[in-house]
Formats: structure tokens, sequence, C-alpha cells
């Protein structure tokens, strides 16, 4: 179970990847969040890939120790992104698209766009409209402001939120040095994208085999906008993951990797 780097050359820009199982049955890409990072899945990456995965996780261009460019970040060119690295991986065959948060609105965009390239799609934890309700429109448009003016403070007080029993103060340290990456511009564009965009009038399109991971102890505001989404995406499944956070995959890793291998074998 070796991690290996490695620089997708697409799109006229470099994307900083993971990958682990290389050559395994069942490819997959981890796609992470807003102002994430492909560390975020070196704990849970080992698992999949000892049950056959040939997983990828790519930083997000403006991302970890992706390319930056001075752009607007739109779903549009993260799917792009996508496309272009699956095919640069020879993944020729279709292949398991799983997004967590943001990245989670992301695999949506991408199933709509590019349903031929795909076997699964799994959303978790996400919502596809921000401004859905105007409880979370002041929520994110705070964040936003708090953003503005200072992203470490913002991200000292996101992450421990994240979780059900937030870890130890030295892994949040961590969360954050990884975060603070993220190029400025990149985080501003990509969540007022967010927050204008309301693809919930198109998710009735999907045809991709989809199943929606929510967990119990996620925010309230986007719970409901996770669970709203297997009522929204035909023929979709749902599982709702106990004892958890907005992070699943690592505060019950365990359930996280039962949901996904039941759907995808």
């Amino acid at each position: 179970m070796v991690k290996k780097e490695f620089t997708a050359e697409i799109n006229d820009i470099q994307l900083a990847c993971a990958r682990w199982g290389e050559g395994n049955d069942i490819p997959i890409i981890l796609v992470h969040g807003w102002t994430g990072f492909k560390e975020l899945w070196d704990s849970f990456a080992p698992k999949l890939e000892k049950n056959g995965y040939d997983v990828v996780a790519p930083d997000l261009r403006g991302h970890g120790d992706s390319s930056k460019p001075d752009m607007e970040y739109t779903h549009e060119i993260f799917s792009k992104d996508i496309l272009e690295l699956s095919k640069s991986l020879g993944w020729n065959k279709g292949y398991v698209l799983l997004g967590q948060s943001m990245g989670g609105y992301i695999v949506l965009d991408y199933a709509l766009r590019f349903p031929e390239t795909l076997t699964h799609v799994i959303p978790s934890n996400t919502s596809v409209y921000l401004s859905r309700t105007l409880i979370s429109k002041i929520v994110w448009n705070l964040t936003v402001r708090m953003y503005k003016k200072s992203p470490e403070k913002m991200m000292y007080k996101m992450f421990p939120r994240f979780f059900m029993n937030p870890p130890a103060q030295e892994v949040i340290d961590e969360f954050v040095q990884y975060s603070n990456k993220t190029s400025r511009q990149a985080g501003l564009s990509a969540i007022k994208y967010c927050l204008k965009r309301n693809l919930e009038p198109e998710l009735h399109k999907i045809q991709t085999p989809t199943l929606v991971i929510s967990s119990e102890h996620d925010q309230s505001t986007l719970r409901k906008a996770t669970l709203n989404l297997h009522k929204l995406i035909p023929n979709s499944e749902l599982v709702d993951i106990p004892n958890t956070g907005h992070l699943p995959f690592m505060e019950n890793p365990e359930v996280f990797l039962k949901a996904i291998i039941n759907f995808t074998k």
C-alpha cells in the first residue's frame, strides 16, 4: 500500500495527484471540497486500495500543489480537468467518481456533462445550491466575508466544526497548513459560484447510478440539502452514516467504505 504522487499535465495546467493501488480492477477518482487538498484522503484511500480500487486523488486547480491561474473558478472548469485527468490515466471503460462537500457538487456537475465516462457517481455531504435557504445563504455569505478578511482564521474556526468529535490540535494545524495552499482567488471564486448557481433543477437528468451519502451529525443546513439530493436524483440510493460529522470517511471510515463497496461492486 504505497502512495504514489504524480503530476498530470492537462488543460495547460499541472494537476498534482496522489495514487494508491495502480492497476487494481476498479478505478475511482476522489474529489475534495472547498479549500481542500488530496492529503485529506491519506487515511481512507489505502482502505479502498486494499479492496481492489485504483484510487486517484487530485488537488483541484487553484488548490494544494496544483497550478493556480488567475481566473474564475467554476464547476465546468473543474469537471473538464477531471475529464482530462481520466483520459491521461487511460480510463476509457468508465470509472467511479466520488466527491466530498463542494467536491460532491462538482461530481454531479460532471455526471451531467460527461455521463458516458462514469460507472457510478457518489456525492457525499454536499449541497448543490448554497443559497437554497435564507439561513444557508446568510451563513455562507458570512463565511465569504471571513475568508476575505483572513482565510487562516476562518479555517481554524471551520475545521473543528466538521467533526462530531474534533481531532487533536496538531491535526487541525496540519489541515489549515494544507488548506492555506489554496489561492485566495480560487477560494473566493469557487464559493461565490456555489452561492449563485443552482444545480437542483437539472438533477432529474442524471442517469448514472448515484449513491448519496449523508452524515447524522453534519451541519443542519448541509444535512438537509444532502438528503434532498436523494429525492431529486432518479433511482439514487441513500446511506446516512451515524456517529460522524461532515467528514464521514475520516470519522466512520468502515461504514463509509462498506457503502462504497456495496454500491460499486
